[in-house]
């Protein structure tokens, strides 16, 4: 996906930091009481329907989430999915090379190592996976930004669904995938019947979440008009720079229209978007989710203290702030990985939000929004911090009051 952290100076392609090794998981799992004192859990309450999360991104594990997917009438999951050419495709996850899907804990092993260095964990992993990068030939190197950046691509959508369900028994998925390009240069090459393909497919994901009945979509993405320019500019060097920049544009702008129709069209579901970790302005990235509705909501990343970081995005549609450095999540088989990066901060909104729905399932989209931003607390930076603990105990009172 387009608004992950990147996770070092080669790897362009790499869209994800994970992490590894026993003791980097046990630091982890206690170097955070900031975002403990905030969080919640919610236990199922019996007669009480599952509320429903959209997981729109390239996919998710099913078999991680016994019991909490969503099922069709005739008991089939609830997935629909389009592939890197914008074509139907319902898979829970995306199609891959059986090479590359045979080098499952190879690559898992990979990104974790990567997550530690990028991460400043000195694991041996770590050591070993610079040592590696740096022996390779230019043609080895190429090889292995490829693989390396479709595998962090294919596992991303797991790790945001298990961000967004921990701690939600009474909470149930509905899968929308979609796929990025990959390679280098990048396949996909893009053209402008791709651009109205992706708008088309985008269209109809967002109508599929919302007509299975998901209450709150999880966006870790971002398709901002620089990534475009880039495809182009390694794909399509002898298209002029006017027609690359205008393809580009005109991509977002069909997008940015099919989000904000369809989202119109569902007050009831709250859509969470992530910033995008390219530590610039929106205005410059120009993401199709560069926009303002009562029920959609732009999240930025701090640190696991609440602090700002330098990697984030900017903008004045950016409304709340969560954690994405080191998120606990894992990996489709099960493994255990800490992610980083604004797409990790958006499902920890989600989950607050899902917690929300269920302690008060008549809250609309516009009033989740509201109660999250408005328990929100200042980090030193005026930045609005994600207060999950107090968002569910608002929105318990409130539904406590309309009774």
């Amino acid at each position: 996906m387009d608004t992950m952290k990147r996770a070092g100076v080669r790897l362009s392609v790499v869209w994800l930091i994970w992490g590894l090794a026993t003791s980097a998981v046990a630091a982890d799992e206690t170097a955070a009481p900031f975002w403990e004192a905030r969080k919640v859990a919610i236990a199922a309450t019996p007669g009480v329907p599952p509320v429903r999360i959209g997981i729109w991104d390239s996919g998710v594990d099913l078999a991680l989430f016994p019991g909490q997917v969503a099922h069709d009438a005739a008991g089939r999951p609830l997935v629909r999915g389009y592939d890197a050419f914008k074509q139907r495709q319902d898979t829970p996850m995306a199609v891959l090379p059986e090479a590359v899907l045979a080098r499952q804990d190879e690559l898992n092993a990979i990104l974790r190592a990567l997550d530690d260095r990028d991460g400043g964990v000195d694991s041996a992993e770590a050591r070993e996976i610079v040592a590696r990068m740096k022996a390779q030939t230019p043609e080895e190197a190429d090889a292995f930004d490829d693989v390396t950046g479709r595998w962090s691509g294919y596992v991303h959508g797991t790790a945001i669904a298990d961000i967004a369900l921990r701690g939600l028994p009474a909470a149930e998925l509905v899968v929308a995938r979609q796929q990025w390009w990959h390679g280098r240069p990048p396949v996909p090459c893009w053209t402008r019947e791709l651009a109205d393909r992706e708008a088309e497919s985008i269209g109809d994901l967002l109508a599929f979440l919302v007509d299975n009945g998901a209450r709150v979509v999880n966006m870790s993405w971002g398709r901002s008009e620089r990534a475009y320019l880039g495809n182009l500019k390694a794909c399509a060097p002898q298209m002029p720079e006017g027609e690359r920049k205008e393809l580009a544009r005109y991509t977002v702008e069909r997008i940015r229209g099919v989000l904000q129709q369809g989202m119109r069209a569902a007050p009831q579901a709250l859509f969470v978007g992530a910033a995008g970790n390219a530590g610039a302005s929106l205005q410059d990235e120009n993401p199709a989710t560069r926009f303002s509705l009562p029920n959609f909501i732009l999240v930025g990343a701090v640190d696991r203290n609440g602090a700002a970081t330098d990697w984030t995005n900017t903008g004045a549609e950016i409304t709340l702030f969560a954690n994405g450095e080191r998120v606990p999540a894992r990996l489709p088989g099960g493994g255990a990985s800490f992610p980083s990066g604004t797409s990790m901060a958006v499902p920890l909104v989600v989950n607050a939000a899902a917690a929300m729905l269920t302690v008060a399932p008549q809250l609309s989209g516009a009033q989740l929004r509201g109660l999250l931003e408005s328990t929100a607390t200042p980090n030193a930076g005026g930045q609005p911090l994600l207060h999950s603990r107090a968002a569910v105990e608002a929105a318990r009172a409130q539904a406590q009051a309309a009774r």
